[in-house]
């Protein structure tokens, strides 16, 4: 899953929405991290990584995956994850009784002031994240997009991002179909999960 959904998952407590960011900008393991980071943020990361696991077995999400031509395949998480943010943001008020642009301009605040905490790559990419709105552009398909342009930019790598919209748009009511029948289970998964900061055989 992308930011939006990873934040709204990580529930109310602030150091585990830092964590669930940080999860996508740390590597190793949970009981090195520890070592680095308090128990909310550790939360946050251990359940990020919790997250992804079921995301990329879940058969919905590999559903969506297959949707897309094999030119694009190899990149086709990431443009699924995208996706299911926006379509997350525009189903927002299903699965949250916090007002969207509130909720995001909170997050906003909370990576201001907690900058100088966030891994070095974060520090980067939240200065970007609020000047550029990017919890609030994927409610918008064509800002999207712009999202699937500047990964592909990013990226080391020759690849096929750039482009990915014209996809998402030929099959979006599938997409959106296999986003309504998959994220009320990770809802249900993620607040069944109990993990702690030490927990075992996590990279």
């Amino acid at each position: 899953m992308n930011y939006l959904a990873h934040l709204l998952l990580a529930g109310e407590d602030p150091e585990e929405k830092l964590g669930a960011l940080m999860g996508d900008f740390t590597r190793g393991r949970l009981e090195n991290l520890a070592r680095q980071y308090p128990p909310g943020i550790m939360q946050g990361i251990a359940v990020h990584r919790r997250i992804d696991i079921f995301t990329d077995r879940h058969h919905r999400f590999m559903q969506s995956k297959a949707r897309f031509s094999k030119t694009r395949r190899r990149y086709a998480g990431i443009i699924v994850d995208i996706a299911y943010d926006h379509f997350l943001s525009r189903h927002w008020n299903q699965f949250s009784m916090i007002d969207r642009r509130k909720f995001i301009s909170d997050v906003y605040s909370l990576l201001e002031r907690n900058h100088h905490r966030l891994p070095e790559r974060l520090q980067r990419a939240s200065t970007l994240m609020i000047t550029q709105d990017w919890l609030g552009s994927y409610h918008h398909i064509d800002r999207i997009g712009e999202v699937y342009d500047r990964m592909s930019r990013r990226l080391r790598r020759p690849n096929t991002l750039t482009g990915s919209l014209e996809e998402v748009r030929e099959h979006y009511p599938d997409l959106e179909r296999d986003f309504a029948g998959f994220f009320p289970a990770l809802v249900d998964h993620t607040q069944s999960v109990v993990v702690t900061s030490g927990l075992s055989g996590s990279n």
